[in-house]
C-alpha cells in the first residue's frame, strides 16, 4: 500500500512540475525532466554551471523510477520511503510549493459561481522502531462545514485548478479560521496514529529491553574487571562509553513517531464539485 501511495505521489509530482510522462505502467514511471527539475534532482552541478556559463541549452535527463518491488532489479532507479531521491523531491516541494492558493477552473462558465475554501495539508508520518516505516497523509478540510477528507490529493487529481480566479467566480469567506482548521487536522492525524496496530511498539520495547540487558551485562563485567584504585580513570571512560552506547541503543530501537509537513495550501472548489467530493 505504501509503495502504491508513493507511485501516485510521483505521478502528481512530475505532472505538477510540467514533466512529460513517457510511460507509467506496473510500478514503473519514465519521465522527461525539465531543466529546472533536472538541476534540482539529478546532482549535475558542474554540467549545469557549464551550460549557464556558455549560454547554451541544457539537455535534461530522461529517467525511469521504480516503485514496484518485483521490478526493482530492472533498469531504472528504485524509489522507496527513505530514498535520498525522494527526500530531494520533498525538499523541492518545501522550497517551491510549501504554500499554494489555487482556484477551480470554470472555463466557459458565465454564471456566478461560489467557491468553497478548502485547506489541504500533505504530511509525512515517520514510524521508527526495530524497523522504519513512513506514511503519506493528504488531508483536506472544508472551511465552511468542517468536513475532513483523507486521501485528498487522490480525490482532486481530476479537477483543474488555476492560480487565477475566473471572472464569474467568487470565494466564500471561511467560517472556520485557519488556526482552528490546522488544530483539527492535527487531532485527526493523532487519532489516525493512535488507531494503528501498536504491535511494532511492543516489539521495539521488547527488543530494546533484551539488548539493554546484554549491554548492562557486558559493562558490569568490564567495570568489575577493572575495579581497582589504579583504574579510576579507566572506569570513568567505561561509564562514558556505556552512556554513549545506551543513547545509541535508545535512538535506534525505542519507538518514536514524528511528522513532517510536506506542503499546504488553500483550494477554492465549487459547491457542485465539493458535493461530489463529499459523496466519494
Amino acid at each position: 500500500m505504501e509503495q502504491a501511495e508513493l507511485h501516485n505521489f510521483l505521478t502528481r509530482y512530475f505532472t505538477a512540475n510540467q514533466c512529460n510522462i513517457i510511460q507509467d505502467k506496473d510500478g514503473m514511471i519514465t519521465v522527461q525532466l525539465t531543466e529546472q527539475l533536472d538541476e534540482q534532482l539529478m546532482n549535475r552541478p558542474f554540467y549545469w554551471n557549464y551550460v549557464k556559463r556558455v549560454g547554451g541549452r541544457g539537455m535534461p535527463m530522461k529517467v525511469t523510477f521504480i516503485t514496484n518491488p518485483a521490478k526493482k532489479e530492472e533498469e531504472g532507479e528504485w524509489i522507496h520511503f527513505g530514498s535520498p531521491r525522494l527526500h530531494q523531491m520533498f525538499h523541492t516541494l518545501k522550497q517551491t510549493g510549501k504554500i499554494t492558493r489555487q482556484y477551480e477552473s470554470k472555463t466557459g462558465n458565465t454564471n456566478q459561481t461560489s467557491l468553497i475554501p478548502w485547506l489541504i495539508l500533505n504530511v509525512s508520518v515517520h514510524y521508527q522502531g526495530v524497523q522504519k516505516r513512513n506514511e503519506l497523509l493528504s488531508l483536506g478540510i472544508n472551511l465552511i462545514n468542517g468536513a475532513i477528507l483523507p486521501t485528498f490529493m487522490d480525490r482532486i487529481q481530476t479537477i483543474s485548478f488555476s492560480p487565477i480566479i475566473h471572472d464569474y467566480c467568487f470565494t466564500l469567506t471561511p467560517i472556520i479560521r485557519t488556526t482552528s482548521a490546522l488544530n483539527r487536522l492535527e487531532r485527526y492525524i493523532q487519532n489516525d496514529i493512535h488507531s494503528q496496530d501498536d504491535a511494532w511498539v511492543q516489539e521495539a520495547h521488547q527488543t530494546y529491553k533484551e539488548e539493554k540487558e546484554l549491554l548492562d551485562y557486558f559493562f558490569q563485567l568490564d567495570t568489575h574487571s577493572n575495579a581497582t584504585d589504579e583504574c579510576t580513570e579507566e572506569e570513568r571512560l567505561v561509564k562514558e562509553r556505556y552512556k554513549s552506547e545506551l543513547a545509541t541503543l535508545q535512538e535506534r530501537l525505542l519507538p518514536t513517531i514524528s511528522t513532517e509537513v510536506i506542503n499546504t495550501g488553500m483550494l477554492y472548489i465549487s459547491q457542485q464539485t465539493t458535493s461530489q467530493l463529499l459523496q466519494q
